[in-house]
């Protein structure tokens, strides 16, 4: 039989359909590549609202999870998730505040939210009183103060749209109309029935009505107030009968009159006795640009048309996602400009999607997973991604399947996310597309258990097209080789083998080994084997420290005050709190200008590689930071120049950095970087930490990664490492403290590498907003084993 409108609306089909299939999706991503392609590992929920804060900096989506989520546009990732709902969202919103979030959702409520405190502050009843009635975005005033509500069935055309006052509680006003909006000053309210209707809110007069077109009854009709309130856009959209085409006309109206400026945007999809295609193409979102030049509009096959106004065209259509390709559940309509107008958000099925305005170019996805991770891509494959959210994400290369996760030394790039979403220009970078696969290791001849302290791991590595680049091998968690690929013997076409002694802890070790691809873009699947030692540990594990301060550079611009204090401050800590730990304490310190050149620091650091696995080590460094050709290094005493390639000779990059720590065997390490990034720095070391590449924090974070240790720094690259706190660095007079005892979160009388983690990430902002009144947010990224490092009591 044939569905027409007076049985179910569009937006009823597809949120029926929805409910039907479990509003849950495994959607493929749109990704600048024909021969790659990303596909979502785990289900995600439909999106069919979405929403800007008044100063542009967030982003409210909510669909069929029944949760609001709030991102934050600007650190490009989520950063609440409300929960209360329970239906599909279909609604959000902010109020004028910037502080309140608002919602509705097919559960009949309009909810409040306080952002600060992620509480839900109020709730309306009712507010939506009908099963699948529409509701196009949030219609609360800006101060809160009056909202419109609908009642609707979903098998009749009866519709009639209440005006709350939400300060007394009642419905003040009942207007009868399929669509309804509140004009921004809220003083009227516009009505969509036969007929296009204006009313004075307070006193329910008629100020206009006309009728679009000189059509005697409009068929489906939407409509949208420019933002000051002096144009009203509206809609009509015919479908006629079975056989008809769909006939859409777009219409500019004087808001104070009703007169009708001109008529737009008029275009025609051909009808068909049954096609599913001509019910999708309705159109179900309106919105008009801050400059009231421009509308866009939005149908259920997700489908965005950017309409000039004044010129009467189509600007551009937002590029559609391959997720939407031959699926039938298409996504519930919902878009906003931001308010400087020169971007838009957008939902498409299982995405919130960030736009340029003025070009239609995807800028960035942002998917919200359901087991509360979350990923932030652009098109070319460069993320941001909670702990595990790019294990939730796939990637076919050539038409064979990876994970994102795969990627992420070359494509967790938060930087890059960032410089896409404020309009930079990705074109210099590779994408995913560029990207070879990697080898396939596995582990081959090795025991499984061995009587003494050490095994000989092999590993057979298979060329896959790509190349063969680093080596790794981690035990429980903890980098322990890291080989550049230097000396790999062939066997056979393709394939390499090669042979290295890693050291054992008593009972049992698991052995991981990948292998990266000859550019180092792409890692290989993991190869996982355990191997049992039976042999009589030490009785005591002992700790090995090199901790570095420098005052004193070649270059005296760069001179700092408190490198050395606070280097010596953590030497005398760590050694106080870790005796009771272990068997032995050894500590040294490097901070004379002869003691802390490139040189003598990595003589130091290999120097550590004949540890023991059951060992602690700690590096600290307490010196300047910086980012030079899309690498971060740790200034030495030799620095004199800044320039790209003294960088390169006489500071110590981020690569060779982890490869000095992931061959030091000890599975228990902690690096601290304590590095200022700006304020004593020179102008040209400054300018090269904002333009030249990845942030020190995205730095750290694979640093951490890599060598699977827990790396605690002191700054990002674009804030001021704070200092002169009682004689010290804030930021280590913060870890300090920590380690005296305050970190002791549990009271267990042990201070974990967890705990200090925490503690330094939550008092570092408190103290510097405390005392200095400015912001320092320290870069906490924990990985490999959580262990005690002092004993407090």
């Amino acid at each position: 039989m044939l569905l027409s409108r007076s049985f179910l609306n569009p937006l009823a089909l597809a949120l029926l359909l929805g409910a039907a299939l479990g509003c849950h999706i495994q959607p493929k991503l749109q990704v600048e590549a024909r021969d790659t392609a990303m596909e979502v590992k785990k289900k995600v929920p439909l999106v069919g609202a979405v929403s800007y804060s008044p100063d542009g900096r967030l982003v409210a989506s909510g669909g069929s999870d029944q949760v609001v989520h709030v991102w934050d546009m600007t650190a490009m990732k989520e950063i609440r998730r409300f929960k209360g709902h329970t239906g599909f969202i279909k609604g959000v919103g902010f109020l004028a505040d910037g502080r309140t979030v608002t919602s509705t959702s097919n559960d009949g409520t309009l909810k409040f939210w306080d952002l600060a405190t992620g509480s839900e502050t109020r709730s309306v009843p009712k507010f939506l009183d009908g099963l699948l009635g529409m509701s196009v975005g949030v219609p609360v005033t800006p101060d809160g103060r009056f909202a419109l509500g609908i009642t609707s069935s979903m098998f009749s055309e009866s519709w009639t749209r209440n005006l709350h006052d939400l300060r007394s509680g009642t419905i003040t006003q009942r207007f009868p109309g399929k669509f309804g909006a509140l004009s921004p000053d809220a003083k009227t309210v516009l009505i969509l029935d036969r007929q296009v209707s204006l009313v004075d809110r307070g006193s329910g007069r008629v100020l206009w009505q006309t009728a679009l077109g000189g059509r005697k009854s409009l068929s489906w009709a939407l409509a949208a107030f420019s933002p000051d309130g002096t144009r009203i856009v509206a809609m009509d959209q015919s479908t006629g009968g079975p056989m008809s085409a769909v006939d859409t006309t777009f219409f500019l109206l004087d808001a104070r009159t009703g007169q009708q400026l001109k008529a737009f945007g008029h275009h025609q999809m051909p009808g068909g006795l049954i096609s599913m295609n001509k019910i999708l193409a309705q159109i179900s979102a309106l919105a008009v640009s801050p400059d009231g030049r421009f509308l866009l509009s939005g149908d259920l096959k997700a489908s965005y048309k950017l309409w000039d106004i004044e010129a009467d065209r189509m600007v551009c259509q937002m590029k559609a996602a391959d997720e939407l390709t031959g699926n039938m559940l298409n996504n519930v309509p919902s878009m906003a400009f931001a308010p400087d107008g020169r971007t838009l958000v957008a939902s498409t099925l299982g995405a919130a999607r960030y736009f340029d305005a003025a070009t239609g170019a995807e800028l960035a996805s942002m998917i919200a997973f359901e087991d509360g991770e979350w990923l932030f891509m652009t098109p070319s494959g460069y993320y941001n991604a909670s702990e595990k959210g790019d294990q939730n994400l796939g990637v076919a290369v050539k038409g064979q399947p990876y994970t994102i996760a795969q990627l992420r030394e070359s494509f967790f790039r938060p930087d890059l996310v960032k410089l896409a979403l404020s309009g930079g220009s990705l074109a210099g970078y590779r994408k995913v597309a560029d990207v070879r696969p990697p080898p396939v290791v596995s582990i081959v001849d090795t025991p499984s258990a061995v009587a003494a302290g050490e095994a000989t791991v092999t590993l057979r590595i298979a060329d896959s097209g790509g190349g063969i680049g680093d080596v790794r091998l981690y035990l429980n968690g903890s980098a322990v080789v890291l080989d550049r690929g230097r000396g790999l013997a062939v066997v056979g076409t393709g394939d390499t083998v090669r042979k290295y002694p890693v050291r054992l802890t008593a009972g049992l070790n698991t052995i991981r080994a990948i292998a990266f691809n000859d550019d180092n873009s792409m890692q290989s699947a993991d190869a996982v084997q355990t191997v049992t030692a039976s042999f009589l540990p030490a009785a005591r594990p002992s700790l090995h420290a090199l901790v570095i301060g420098i005052n004193e550079y070649r270059n005296p611009k760069l001179k700092l005050d408190f490198a050395v204090a606070d280097a010596d401050l953590f030497a005398e800590t760590l050694a106080a709190t870790a005796g009771p730990l272990f068997g032995e304490v050894h500590v040294k310190r490097l901070t004379t200008p002869g003691d802390t050149t490139r040189e003598s620091i990595i003589r130091e650091l290999r120097a550590m590689q004949n540890l023991n696995p059951d060992d602690l080590f700690v590096f600290y460094v307490a010196s300047h930071g910086t980012v030079d050709d899309g690498e971060y290094f740790l200034i030495t005493s030799e620095v004199g120049s800044t320039s790209t390639a003294k960088l390169k000779t006489d500071a110590l990059s981020q690569n060779l950095v982890k490869e000095l720590i992931a061959n030091i065997p000890a599975t228990k390490k902690l690096v601290v970087i304590d590095t200022c990034g700006a304020g004593k720095l020179g102008d040209a070391i400054q300018v090269a930490m904002m333009t030249r590449g990845m942030s020190e924090d995205t730095a750290i974070k694979v640093l951490s990664r890599a060598v699977g240790s827990t790396v605690l720094a002191a700054s990002t690259s674009v804030q001021e490492a704070l200092e002169g706190y009682q004689g010290h660095g804030l930021f280590t007079h913060v870890l300090t403290e920590g380690m005296k005892g305050r970190a002791d979160s549990d009271g267990d009388g042990f201070v974990k590498t967890t705990e200090l983690a925490n503690y330094v990430d939550d008092e570092v902002p408190r103290l510097a907003e405390k005392i200095f009144k400015r912001a320092q947010f320290p870069t906490v990224s924990p990985s490999g084993m959580g262990f005690p490092i002092g004993k407090v009591r």
